[in-house]
């Protein structure tokens, strides 16, 4: 009972953190049936959550033995069915009982459950794909080879996107792979216990590149992190997106990742240089406090119509939006002020905003629901408040950015006016940075027409 409380409580978290999550290809996770739903990490407790969440399976959970510390957090990580792993760097003289967690992963694969594991074993939000432990094959191998290959255990690689992983209101997409099955390799198990498990981890390694927006190196990540800010929007209107943009952002943004690690291969002199460019000019867009994506003409001219909407939209929500502040304004900003006085590292980040927030505003709500309850005495007055409350907060963040936006206009404007050569310098030197972006996206879409035409001229054997 406890379990499907926590599941249906994490789901209504899940839905208020996050603006958007879009999920691709669930149906290759099968309903029935003992299944490893093996996913990258880079966002500690989120991840396994939200992959248990979207799979629509109740799995059970590998975690670190850490977790495990105190009496409190071992009533709450049991009930929901974690079991823990000793690793080296956390217990080193503990890892014996990894035997027996080994077992209970057998027991419940057997049962026809499903396990959620990280194959990378460490959660770090550096925008890389770490190395892949064999862990995840040979519990799954393990378990098979205890039931003659007969079992029918599916891996399920599962990658996680998030375009902002530590920003409240951002998105989160979720992609599962096609479904690698231990039994084609009981053969190669029972010449070569090794090379099963080996190839195995290759499969889930390979599956996990394809499926998330990682890159190669820390170095890399940062070159994506800046096309994503001032190339993006450019590059879906290239390729004809920018009206779905939305649904195709993974798409746009693995393109762009798969580019990034070719050009640092292929160019590491340019890439370096091209990196140096957009830092350049980003901190001069940071110094004017401007937002690049307002100095672009990808997104098209607004309609005289569009703009008077636009305006009535404003004008007719700012009751709204000034009643979301009133009522959200503390409860939003002391799980920031929490998670800034902890010094917490960024991969727990939004774990504990999540979680300190559902405290935070349960407390408000209930504090503010009780006190228009006692003033005005009105249970129908006091519901009809109660639920405003979190949609009037959510419509305060969206009007928010939206005035941010016409306030970046107005200084956009006021800067064309009052430092006319500057801005000049900033669109010219903006040109140039697109000159070179579009000149190293030509050579990377050239390279791949190019090995396209040898694929298709090469006879098949």
């Amino acid at each position: 009972m406890f379990y499907y409380i926590l599941k249906y409580l994490f789901i209504f978290l899940v839905k208020v953190f996050f603006r958007r999550i879009h999920v691709e290809h669930k149906d290759r996770v099968s309903a029935k049936g003992p299944i490893i739903l093996a996913s990258n990490h880079p966002n500690t407790m989120m991840d396994p959550l939200l992959v248990a969440l979207l799979s629509g399976r109740n799995p059970h959970f590998l975690g670190k033995s850490t977790l495990f510390k105190t009496p409190i957090s071992k009533l709450l990580f049991r009930s929901v069915h974690v079991l823990p792993v000793y690793r080296k760097q956390d217990a080193e003289k503990e890892m014996g009982k990894n035997a027996q967690i080994f077992e209970k992963c057998f027991e419940s694969l057997e049962a026809g459950n499903a396990l959620v594991i990280m194959p990378e074993g460490v959660s770090q939000m550096d925008g890389t794909l770490h190395e892949i432990k064999t862990g995840t094959a040979r519990i799954g191998l393990g378990a098979e080879v205890r039931n003659a290959f007969d079992l029918g255990v599916k891996i399920v690689p599962a990658g996680i996107n998030y375009t902002s992983p530590t920003e409240f209101f951002s998105d989160v997409h979720c992609r599962f792979g096609r479904p690698i099955d231990l039994r084609d390799f009981k053969d190669i198990y029972e010449k070569d216990e090794y090379e099963a498990v080996y190839q195995v981890t290759n499969q889930i390694r390979d599956a996990l590149e394809k499926l998330t927006t990682m890159v190669e190196s820390p170095e890399t990540a940062e070159v994506l992190d800046n096309l994503k800010m001032i190339y993006k929007m450019e590059l879906a209107v290239d390729l004809g997106l920018q009206e779905e943009l939305k649904q195709h952002d993974f798409s746009v943004t693995l393109g762009m990742a798969d580019a990034i690690n070719w050009y640092q291969k292929q160019h590491a002199k340019s890439f370096l240089h091209l990196n140096r460019q957009m830092n350049s000019y980003l901190a001069k867009i940071e110094g004017l406090e401007l937002r690049d994506d307002l100095l672009s003409t990808a997104h098209g001219q607004k309609t005289f119509a569009r703009r008077v909407f636009g305006l009535l939209g404003v004008i007719i929500g700012l009751p709204i939006y000034v009643w979301g502040v009133a009522n959200n304004f503390l409860a939003y900003r002391v799980p920031a002020r929490l998670v800034k006085s902890l010094g917490t590292s960024q991969e727990y980040l939004s774990t504990i905003k999540m979680l300190s927030g559902f405290l935070v505003f349960g407390l408000f709500y209930t504090i503010q629901t009780l006190l228009v309850w006692f003033i005005s005495g009105s249970g129908y007055l006091t519901a009809v408040y109660l639920a405003t409350l979190l949609p009037a907060g959510r419509f305060a963040l969206y009007y928010h950015d939206t005035m941010q936006r016409y306030r970046q206009h107005i200084r956009i404007f006021s800067l064309f006016i009052k430092r006319k050569t500057l801005m000049y310098e900033l669109i010219q030197e903006r040109m140039a940075l697109f000159k070179a972006l579009d000149a190293a996206k030509n050579q990377y879409m050239n390279r791949a027409e190019s090995e396209s035409a040898n694929t298709m001229d090469t006879p098949e054997e």
